[in-house]
């Protein structure tokens, strides 16, 4: 086997990343006490029309109390995604909320919900360490490369990681592409000839 140490792209679709946010955020109380307002009750994510944003977390935010005639309400946290290339830290930096009721009576009614320090936990919550999550699953991968991942092509790929560090993010419109660089030994077995129509 033969060092290698290359950087590879990872998209990760949005419905994935709502996945694990939902695991993090959902039942989540905002504000505390006596001050308590709601709960988180479901959530989505997609990109974010504002250029100045990367996201939109949309959550649906179940009230302590009936507000007019609703118990639930939309609402809307543009985040620009923020990510520490030393630590591995995927945050949120800059957001801003936003109501999704398009009743105007009922957003100015719902302003007691307009409290950045209820969202600024919530969005800390969010948080993910992207280098922690891959270190935890380093034992299960290097058992697999040292057994042989096969390809549907005839390819086995043996191997182990001594490292995977993330490097970076890029939001898409789809998808968040991370950068991973992976460092360690690797071969490739080519047990049959793979199809080549191009030829």
């Amino acid at each position: 086997m033969k060092n290698i140490r290359l950087t590879l792209p990872i998209k990760i679709p949005y419905p994935v990343l709502r996945q694990l946010l939902e695991t993090k955020l959902i039942g989540m109380e905002i504000g505390t006490g006596e001050r308590k307002r709601g709960q988180i009750l479901r959530l989505g994510l997609q990109v974010s029309p504002l250029p100045e944003y990367d996201i939109i977390l949309g959550l649906r935010v179940g009230l302590m109390r009936k507000v007019l005639w609703t118990k639930e309400v939309p609402l809307y946290l543009h985040a620009a995604l923020a990510f520490d290339a030393e630590s591995g830290r995927l945050s949120v930096g800059a957001f801003k909320i936003d109501f999704g009721t398009k009743n105007v009576v009922l957003d100015k009614v719902l302003a007691f919900l307009a409290n950045r320090m209820y969202y600024r936990k919530v969005l800390d919550k969010a948080s993910v360490n992207l280098n922690e999550m891959i270190a935890s699953k380093m034992a299960l991968l290097n058992e697999k490369l040292q057994s042989g991942i096969p390809s549907s092509q005839g390819i086995v790929f043996n191997g182990n990681m001594e490292n995977i560090m993330i490097t970076g993010i890029e939001p898409g419109p789809e998808h968040i592409v991370v950068y991973a660089n992976f460092k360690g030994k690797a071969e490739v077995t080519l047990q049959n000839l793979p199809d080549m129509d191009f030829i």
